[in-house]
């Protein structure tokens, strides 16, 4: 029954992160009027939260850099789905929530992307703890 939960679960992700990564491979920039320009940068001296988090992401979009992630979260859900290559692609997705959460953390003031990217974090700790046995021989092989 864990198992069975455990694949659900992992292919659930999987699939959501396929759908995100190719949702991402268009380059759509977002709107940034000079009225939130003008009110944040110029007159408070600020790169606060929607417009820095606008930026950051208007940048990594025209820079490639997003293409990049996207291609990553596309190759680990397609790992997670394949049974013998799971583990890895949950291990390659950690870094890409870990830092997708805190990019919303600290970039971005919407509560409730807080609490979505987290739960998805906390999911992805969570089915890699089925193989913390394996992980810990990994690592600690002599």
């Amino acid at each position: 029954m864990r198992k069975t939960i455990h694949t659900i679960l992992t292919i659930m992700l999987a699939i959501f992160f396929i759908y995100k990564g190719i949702d991402k491979m268009p380059i759509k920039l977002k709107d940034i009027s000079k009225e939130e320009i003008i009110s944040t940068i110029v007159e408070k001296n600020s790169y606060e939260a929607p417009i820095g988090y606008k930026i950051t992401m208007n940048t990594m979009r025209q820079s490639g850099f997003l293409r990049l992630i996207s291609i990553f979260q596309i190759i680990a859900g397609i790992l997670m789905i394949v049974p013998k290559t799971r583990m890895g692609g949950l291990l390659l997705l950690l870094p890409i929530i870990f830092n997708i959460f805190f990019m919303h953390v600290f970039f971005d003031n919407r509560m409730h992307e807080n609490i979505e990217t987290g739960m998805l974090l906390a999911l992805n700790v969570g089915l890699c703890s089925y193989y913390y046995k394996k992980i810990t021989q990994i690592i600690f092989t002599e």
